[in-house]
């Protein structure tokens, strides 16, 4: 009888944790994926702001993805993004076209965070624009003790650019590695609050250069059984390899806050 209870209890966990993507972060991922069937409609906002001098990036992402079960699910994105500058050699605001973009991402979930000692899942992601190749690889690992949830992921993503050179067509390289950790703590059934550190590291080929910033601040999400929202402020704390030899932030590439806005229905 005793054993019995114990496969129930497994068991209920274990479809617990397929029935919602129960998503605490906004930059860190879970292992926890759709069950088979269950469908969600996502909609991101990620605001890039300030450099040295004025600068605004907002990128939105459209996404639907499905369970096809056996412990993997499947999406598809929709990406624009479009920024504002000012040009200190002008001295004038520039503002760049529209970039438009598609995604496809697979998830495959190998361990569960609640039934097995770590939670572990797999993540490909590729993106294609008009002038643009990336490939995001990520290993993620979770871990759910009492109210608290803990996330940890390794992500490696090589990113191709069609650009010119001296009136001709080359291709230039970028090579991301970032580190990503998140705190959550459960206040009550529809609340939680949390903190996500990132360390952001990116490898540019033509220049023989690693960029590379610490990111780290507050996240807090609102869920019910068909609906999640999540808001996520990063301001950028350190600038660990800056170009040039300077000081301080690195905003030669990144901003010095992120500001994340997550919504998704559930149907």
């Amino acid at each position: 009888m005793k054993n019995k209870l114990i496969l129930a209890s497994f068991l209920l966990i274990s479809t617990m944790s397929l029935l919602a993507q129960d998503r605490k972060f906004n930059y860190t991922y879970q292992s926890s994926v759709l069950g088979k069937g269950q469908k969600e409609l996502e909609v991101w906002t990620t605001i890039l702001n300030a450099k040295d001098n004025y600068y605004r990036e907002i990128i939105n992402r459209v996404e639907y993805e499905t369970g096809l079960g056996s412990n993997l699910q499947v999406a598809l994105y929709l990406n624009s993004k479009q920024k504002a500058f000012f040009d200190k050699s002008s001295g004038e605001m520039i503002m760049s076209p529209t970039e438009i973009s598609v995604s496809n991402e697979w998830k495959c979930k190998f361990y569960d965070p609640v039934a097995n000692t770590i939670g572990f899942a797999g993540y490909i992601e590729l993106t294609a624009a008009a002038d643009e190749l990336e490939i995001e690889l990520k290993a993620i690992f979770d871990k759910k003790i009492g109210r608290t949830t803990h996330a940890l992921n390794f992500t490696f993503e090589p990113e191709w650019e069609t650009i010119t050179t001296e009136r001709k067509v080359t291709t230039r390289t970028e090579l991301k590695y970032d580190i990503n950790y998140g705190f959550a703590y459960e206040i009550n059934k529809n609340w939680n609050l949390g903190t996500e550190i990132m360390n952001r590291n990116l490898y540019i080929k033509d220049d023989s250069f690693m960029h590379s910033a610490i990111f780290a601040g507050p996240t807090v999400g609102f869920n019910t059984a068909e609906f999640w929202i999540n808001l996520s402020l990063l301001p950028q704390i350190a600038g660990l390899n800056n170009p040039t030899g300077m000081s301080g932030l690195n905003v030669d590439e990144y901003t010095k806050m992120d500001v994340r806005l997550l919504f998704s229905y559930s149907f």
